[in-house]
């Protein structure tokens, strides 16, 4: 062997050792505790949970009064003909107001605060699961496109081992030019389906990187394997599960239940406000700012209280208090209509679901006994190459159904996963079945 094929060679496993030193071995539930602790969209939505409960509160509901300090400083000059008069006056004050009745307004805008609190939480269980979706998928995309790389090396090193042998052929004059130069096309094309196939499984691990909020690890080594998952559900357990815990479903009841708040909130108008106002008041009238002290003194340095009631109670104000009533309730009405369609769309969804779930099941089981006829086919038809009882013509032909089956008995399994997902998702059940820090 030549020194510059053996240097060759050395790079070549100084490479793969540094690629593998660098990858982080992973399991899917790791990958989804890393996510919860780090995914943008997660942490966006803990934010804006943590605002709403802060929101959550008697006083933003306007229960509490409310307590002003000012200090007022007024000057005023006189000139007339023959004289000049300047008054200085510094007034602190201090003013309270409190609204005592408003027609149970502040009781429905804290039921309305608590409501959003739980939209808030509800959002975020949702961008959670979805989440997790994106994980779980991700992570075996990866597995998949490992698989596929595999593959298409085994392919790949099975052409490079043909050209190899007519090569020889040729060399020793038993092969020909022309078969020489398919076997090399045929090779060149499995490495460039091989190369891209790397680059592809690069970026597959870059988005689950991405997913994870991890930005200074670019390549994971999952640990789990692409197995089907062959579970038996039962269509009538799916659609009570669904009814019952389906997320999206959960927060269209609380965008209803705040529908019927603006409701009350409207009708509220309609009784008396009482208000309540008091304060204090401190003249000081500094003597050398005032031309006119000793005429002031009466007034100097005066402490003056005040408290007050007001009734108030809207009589007519354009029918607009009815008029805003109305629309509340067809606002509720169109609530109920989206609840209504948004049931038949996740019912529609389940069934097709469900029907794709069973049949990528079946498709799996087929493909993967497809998968090892083609294995024993490939084996058989490598011996009779060997042999000459075939031509290279059919060869490539059987490494090309070999291939192909595969790559679809990959896509089979990674599908049937993907199913197998969307109804967990679809039924509420994502989080206990694959986080267990969120059970």
């Amino acid at each position: 062997m030549k020194p510059t094929h053996i240097f060759l060679i050395f790079l070549m496993m100084m490479q793969a050792f540094s690629n593998v030193s660098a990858q982080q071995a992973i399991t899917l539930q790791e990958a989804i505790s890393i996510g919860m602790e780090n995914n943008y969209g997660i942490r966006i939505e803990k934010s804006n949970v943590e605002i709403a409960k802060k929101q959550n509160n008697w006083q933003y509901a306007g229960a509490y009064p409310s307590l002003n300090l000012d200090v007022g400083f007024n000057n005023s000059f006189n000139e007339r003909i023959d004289t000049y008069n300047e008054t200085a006056l510094i007034q602190p004050s201090l003013r309270m107001n409190w609204v005592l009745f408003n027609g149970f307004a502040v009781r429905i805008n804290k039921s309305k605060f608590g409501l959003l609190e739980n939209l808030s939480e509800g959002n975020s269980v949702l961008v959670i699961e979805n989440t997790i979706q994106a994980i779980i998928l991700g992570y075996y995309k990866i597995v998949l496109e490992k698989e596929r790389l595999q593959v298409m090396k085994e392919v790949m090193d099975l052409s490079k081992d043909r050209y190899d042998y007519i090569e020889n052929r040729k060399n020793i004059g038993a092969g020909t030019t022309y078969e020489l130069l398919q076997a090399k096309n045929a090779w060149l094309t499995d490495k460039s389906n091989y190369l891209n196939q790397q680059m592809i499984y690069r970026t597959s691990m870059r988005e689950l990187g991405y997913l994870l909020g991890k930005k200074d690890v670019t390549e994971f080594a999952p640990v789990d394997t692409l197995a089907p998952v062959l579970n038996d559900y039962v269509l009538g357990d799916l659609k009570n599960k669904m009814e019952s815990n389906n997320r999206t479903l959960k927060n269209q009841y609380i965008n209803l239940a705040l529908l019927e708040k603006n409701i009350k909130m409207e009708k509220s108008s309609r009784y008396p406000a009482l208000s309540f106002s008091g304060g204090g008041n401190y003249n000081f009238y500094p003597e050398g700012m005032n031309d006119n002290y000793d005429n002031l003194q009466t007034l100097n340095k005066k402490l003056s209280f005040y408290a007050n009631f007001a009734l108030s109670m809207n009589i007519y104000n354009g029918n607009r208090v009815h008029t805003n009533i109305k629309i509340a309730e067809i606002e509720k009405e169109i609530g109920d209509i989206r609840l209504e369609d948004m049931k038949h769309q996740l019912n529609n969804r389940l069934l097709d679901m469900y029907d794709l779930f069973e049949v990528r099941k079946e498709l799996a089981v087929v493909a993967h006994e497809n998968l090892e006829t083609a294995k024993l086919n490939l084996e058989i038809s490598t011996e009779k190459y060997k042999n000459g009882t075939i031509n290279s013509f059919n060869f490539r032909d059987v490494q090309r159904g070999y291939l192909q089956t595969a790559l679809y008995e990959l896509s089979a399994v990674y599908q049937l996963i993907a199913s197998h997902v969307d109804l967990i998702r679809l039924t509420g059940g994502i989080i206990t079945e694959y986080d267990n820090n969120l059970q």
